[in-house]
């Protein structure tokens, strides 16, 4: 979920405008990142949000000339909106945005974190614009974020800071297509995917995560990146473990980990990470019950998903992932053999929520067909999303493919076909029924024909066959409109760069 949002706020940067003076600042206030205010930090990142309001009223009472309060008041804040806010609390929170920037520009100009405050304000309420429908404004804030940035790295070259936010950025800036780079240079916003992840390289490789300050951060963005625009999960995993990220302790890291195991079809440890956090005072996460609906549905446990998807609509406060997890619970029912409340939640995916992230338009694709999925090419996407592929196989096995209903279910079955044997590693059995989704996809509104295009452009990229990958690349942004557009055209996009940048 973190991940679609993410690639929605990249988007958003492409777009607008000015950036203006800041206010005049004060040297009677003072920037000190002193031990309090590190372990507060440390606390909002693990989103154990109370604990570490203690820690800044301590510190605003204390030294009450310190503004690294107000800036850690903007991180609480930030995670609140970001993972669950309500649109009244989001409208509240834009007073206290104002007077966060008003109280951050009262600094010392020579201190590199005058800038460097403002800007970590701006580009979070970036995130939390998009969240919240306000595009224009989030691009602005995006912009302008960018360009603090970028003053504060000339001013402070050795500052390391700046390089995990302006890395982040700038990897993000890379995935704009070459005919808009007009766009974001007119901004005077320049990056690439290369330089953008070797700044976040830099300062990860200066120690531990409790080491560097902004140090969770850097970890978080670096994660997500290396997953979705490098498209490398090996690696992401692979510095997990060798980071020995406290899943137990830290909440923000429990939930990117079992997304993203998730995303790489490893329900079962995604679960594993879930199940095993210490019973903490954590900010509360609806998302949570999403992630877990989802990992129970993998695995066909379709009671469990049913009650974790329900609490996860019962209890969000926001209208995003409302429509998919209702498709999800549709699905959940049909496994069941109960298709009365398979429709009743189909019905409702047209009236609940919006339709802004690509899963939620796909949902609405899918609650609009009238022929339902053959169940055992429904069981056999589940498992497969889960990791489960020997099982997911077999569910595929026992279709006669001649016999299925409809066109749709048959270019289902080429897709899921294809993508079974990918996860295995078998691409030469992969192959040809990634040919056979687009040959027959390839002019309709379903994304397969689309994902089954990248997902060649992968292969061949992996196989070192770049102008093969290429082709791939391209036709999967040539594919008329399409389910997951936003997505697939973006890691199309990110795959040409990284090919381009070799």
């Amino acid at each position: 979920m973190f991940s679609q949002t993410f690639k929605l706020w990249c988007l958003a940067g492409v777009l607008i405008w000015a950036y203006d003076t800041p206010l005049l600042a004060s040297a009677t206030r003072i920037y000190d990142f002193n031990v309090r205010c590190r372990k507060a930090y440390q606390l909002i990142m693990a989103m154990r949000i109370r604990e570490a309001q203690e820690l800044i009223q301590q510190e605003q009472k204390n030294h009450p000339e310190n503004l690294i309060p107000v800036l850690l008041d903007n991180y609480a804040d930030f995670m609140q909106l970001f993972f669950d806010g309500s649109t009244a609390v989001y409208q509240q929170k834009l007073a206290d945005r104002n007077t966060h920037l008003s109280l951050l520009a009262q600094g010392s100009r020579d201190s590199p974190y005058y800038l460097l405050s403002q800007a970590i304000v701006h580009f979070q309420w970036s995130l939390i614009k998009v969240k919240y429908g306000d595009r224009i404004s989030a691009a602005w804030e995006f912009r302008r974020a960018y360009l603090m940035f970028a003053d504060n790295q000339k001013r402070y070259p050795q500052f390391y800071p700046n390089d995990i936010f302006l890395g982040a950025i700038k990897t993000a800036i890379g995935t704009i297509p070459e005919g808009y780079r007009w766009i974001s240079d007119i901004l005077g916003m320049k990056g690439s995917i290369s330089q953008g992840m070797a700044m976040l390289k830099k300062v990860i490789a200066l120690g531990d995560d409790d080491q560097i300050l902004f140090g969770n951060e850097a970890y978080v963005y670096y994660c997500y990146l290396l997953f979705y625009v490098e498209r490398n999960p090996d690696a992401v995993f692979r510095f997990i473990r060798e980071k020995n990220l406290d899943t137990k302790n830290n909440q923000l890291y429990a939930f990117m980990v079992a997304n993203l195991a998730v995303n790489h079809h490893r329900s079962a440890y995604a679960l594993q990470v879930l199940q095993h956090r210490n019973p903490l005072d954590y900010l509360d996460m609806p998302s949570l019950d999403f992630e877990l609906g989802s990992i129970y549905l993998n695995g066909l446990q379709a009671d469990s998903a049913i009650h974790y998807l329900q609490a996860f609509l019962q209890r969000t406060q926001m209208d995003y992932y409302k429509k998919d997890a209702l498709l999800r619970l549709s699905w959940a029912y049909q496994l069941k053999g109960n298709l009365a409340l398979a429709a009743q939640c189909r019905e409702r995916i047209l009236k609940e929520g919006n339709a802004i992230v690509d899963a939620d338009k796909t949902a609405v694709l899918e609650a609009r067909k009238k022929t339902p999925v053959d169940i055992h090419i429904l069981r056999a996407r589940l498992l497969s999303d889960g990791g489960y592929f020997q099982q997911a196989l077999a569910e595929l096995n026992s279709i006669q493919p001649n016999a299925l209903p409809d066109y749709l279910n048959k270019l289902m079955y080429a897709y899921f076909m294809a993508r079974i044997y990918d996860e295995m590693g078998e691409d030469e059995k992969a192959i040809p029924y990634y040919q056979a989704t687009i040959e027959a996809g390839r002019n309709l509104p379903e994304y397969y024909a689309a994902r089954a295009a990248w997902q060649m452009g992968m292969i061949y990229e992996k196989q070192n066959q770049p102008e093969k990958a290429l082709y791939y690349y391209n036709l999967c942004l040539q594919m008329p409109e399409k389910e997951y557009k936003n997505s697939l055209d973006q890691w199309a996009k990110a795959g040409i760069e990284r090919i381009k940048g070799k």
